[in-house]
């Protein structure tokens, strides 16, 4: 979910260009958006007050509308001890140069190290996380008023994890108005263990994880004094964070039919997510050309580095990428971005929509080949919904499934069909499927006003959180903006 725009722009510069760029090409393909005329000089206002804008949006979209203490069990019964460590205390200052005037995402992050299980999911293995609260709850000036799980979307480069430089996305949630705190894991194959390569979108491997790194981060909210007890609980992410988002539900509701209570999440929200990644892969068979080149590699180094796949990496992808799976991806030197543009041939037009056969041999586009056969095999296995599944999801928590129609990096039906075996499981599940652009264009700002929203209804205070955000951000913003126009064009609104 990165631009290509160089190596020496960090992650979080490279979302905020991409996103840059796409809020651009709305106003581009709208010259009277927000009412505003379209001739030079409103364009070249508005190519500098845009951002603001943006942050607005989200705001106005608002307006519209614990954990056990036991020792985890490593599957073949032994326990292990979480043993939670707190290794810093950060400040962090998410979109600092676009929406600071307006929102002022300041928030603090406590950084733990635990212990989890490896991809074999029996060796004990440490790991990090990371806790962040905006400074008010962190200082206990205000009480929280919810918790939520972040489940962070893909990563391909060092340091792009949420405790190190990916910030700006989760800034949005810590903004002071809704007063969470959140739980992030690092999961295998970053910080402590970069060296490995990852277990991307290994559900049962991220779940577990993942759900050691909540009990981690809940022990030390409790040791601190927090006053968590009793706070409603959300699971959120986008894109493969979504789908990690799923194998957690799933794997939540496995420990509950276990006997363990806590796991109660009263949302679990995902956008623009793979779940099944074996219709991911049919769909990507059967186009001519992908919007995100690297996510199929991506997913075919993990599962082959991880479940010890027996195949060649040459009888699935072709050169020049058969040939550099460690330069490219196992180094993680590079983004996701900077790997389209490399299986593209370093052109940067055809990285956005690259031929599948610049990708994939012709054995691997042939699903009834002997590679092809094996891949759709352990797809399949590892698809949160289609056939083979036999998961219950938990029916009392609320479900919100949302993905693009025009999403060119995965097909938006896959969204469809996770909801779908929801409701066939007798969920609640709210679901939208409308076009709001490519994976990172308005549909990511979308899943995270949509959730905010949602999360509202589960919260305490929400009347006086709307009441306070018109007053600070809905007023002000607009006042704030009518400065910033008048003084970048002259021109008073």
């Amino acid at each position: 979910m990165k631009s290509n725009f160089g190596n020496t722009i960090p992650a979080w510069g490279q979302r905020l260009c991409v996103k840059l760029r796409n809020f651009d090409a709305i106003i581009k393909k709208n010259p009277n958006f927000g009412g505003i005329n379209s001739n030079k000089t409103y364009m070249d206002m508005i190519n500098k007050s845009k951002w603001v804008l943006a942050a607005v949006l989200l705001c106005s979209h608002l307006m519209m509308s614990c954990s056990s203490d036991d020792n985890p069990s490593a599957p073949d019964g032994e326990t292990y001890q979480i043993d939670q460590k707190v290794i810093n205390r950060r400040e962090c200052h998410a979109l600092k140069m676009i929406a600071n005037d307006v929102m002022n995402l300041k928030f603090r992050q406590i950084v733990f190290e635990y212990t989890s299980l490896g991809p074999d999911m029996k060796t004990p293995v440490r790991l990090t996380g990371v806790i962040s609260m905006n400074p008010a709850v962190y200082n206990k000036d205000v009480a929280p008023r919810g918790l939520m799980l972040y489940n962070e979307f893909t990563c391909a480069k060092h340091r792009e994890r949420t405790s190190q430089e990916e910030i700006d996305d989760i800034g949005l949630y810590m903004n002071k108005y809704q007063n969470l705190i959140m739980v992030s894991a690092d999961l295998y194959g970053w910080t402590l263990t970069e060296d490995k390569p990852q277990a991307y979108c290994c559900p049962e491997i991220s779940a577990v994880e993942t759900i050691d790194a909540w009990d981690a981060a809940m022990r030390i909210l409790k040791d601190e004094g927090y006053a968590i007890s009793g706070l409603p609980t959300f699971n959120v992410g986008y894109s493969s964070g979504g789908f990690s988002a799923l194998a957690v539900q799933r794997y939540s509701d496995e420990l509950r039919a276990k006997g363990r209570s806590d796991l109660d999440w009263k949302l679990t929200s995902a956008g623009a997510a793979p779940f099944s990644i074996y219709s991911v892969y049919k769909s990507n068979i059967e186009s001519k050309t992908s919007g995100y080149a690297c996510s199929f590699p991506l997913v075919v180094v993990a599962y082959k580095e991880t479940y010890h796949m027996d195949f060649n990496y040459k009888d699935v992808f072709v050169e020049p990428l058969a040939s550099n799976i460690q330069k490219w991806i196992l180094s993680k030197d590079y983004g996701t971005w900077d790997i389209n543009k490399l299986i593209a041939g370093g052109d940067e037009k055809l990285a956005k929509d690259c031929p599948v056969n610049m990708i994939l041999t012709p054995a691997a586009l042939d699903a009834n080949s002997a590679i092809g056969q094996k891949l759709a095999k352990k797809f399949r296995e590892n698809s949160l919904c289609g056939e083979g599944q036999t998961w219950q999801p938990n029916t009392k928590t609320r479900y919100y499934i949302m993905h693009s129609s025009g999403d060119k990096y995965m097909d938006w039906h896959v969204g469809e069909e996770m909801a779908n075996y929801l409701k066939g499981h007798g969920c609640n599940v709210e679901t939208e499927f409308g076009d709001w652009g490519n994976h990172v264009d308005y549909g990511l700002f979308q899943h995270i006003g949509a959730t905010m929203i949602q999360m509202e209804d589960f919260m305490p205070g929400t009347d006086d959180v709307r009441q306070q955000l018109q007053q600070d951000v809905i007023d002000k913003a607009t006042e704030y903006i009518k400065d910033k126009i008048h003084d970048f064009s002259g021109i008073s609104l």
